[in-house]
């Protein structure tokens, strides 16, 4: 019984130096500060994928849908780029309610989106607005990754609640 007294308190005086031993420093961080960013408080666009998930493959012919969630009710516009760089708006002015996931497959049932060449990256914009927009800003004859981004920039710049997301999807034949 005695041993085993003897045993723990070796134990706990061992445990004590061990930690005793450790320092803690705190040293500034040398890293650049944050950025700030002019994105709300909130995310309104909470989800924006393809139907078969963030890079899948379509082959040419194939339906495609979009799944949208937003946290309140508004507008999606979907302009998207092609791997060539062509961009373009192929539906505006999308009605969403927020809480729900809506799938947007096409602009009526009887249009439904169907995956055409190039083959390759295609990445797609959803865009949310409050309010619908006005077609002042067009994305016809834009070029490259940049022009499109920068586009899409200028028509949230109305909308304090405006923001998008992006996804992605491969096309072969």
């Amino acid at each position: 019984m005695r041993m085993r007294l003897v045993s723990r308190c070796l134990a706990g005086a061992t445990l004590v130096f061990a930690l005793a031993a450790c320092t803690i420093t705190f040293e500034p961080a040398t890293d650049p500060p944050p950025r700030v960013t002019t994105r709300p408080a909130f995310v309104v666009l909470e989800q924006f994928v393809p139907d078969r998930g963030v890079n899948s493959t379509y082959r040419i012919g194939d339906p495609i849908g979009f799944r949208v969630r937003t946290t309140q009710d508004g507008y999606v516009t979907l302009t998207a780029i092609d791997p060539d760089g062509s961009v373009y708006v192929f539906a505006r002015n999308i009605a969403v309610r927020g809480g729900r996931t809506t799938v947007i497959d096409g602009l009526s049932p009887r249009q439904r989106f169907v995956i055409t060449a190039p083959e390759g990256l295609h990445r797609v914009v959803a865009h949310f607005t409050p309010r619908a927009t006005e077609e002042v800003v067009t994305f016809r004859g834009i070029v490259g990754y940049d022009n499109w981004q920068a586009q899409i920039r200028f028509e949230l710049q109305p909308y304090p609640s405006g923001e998008y997301r992006e996804t992605r999807f491969f096309v072969r034949r």
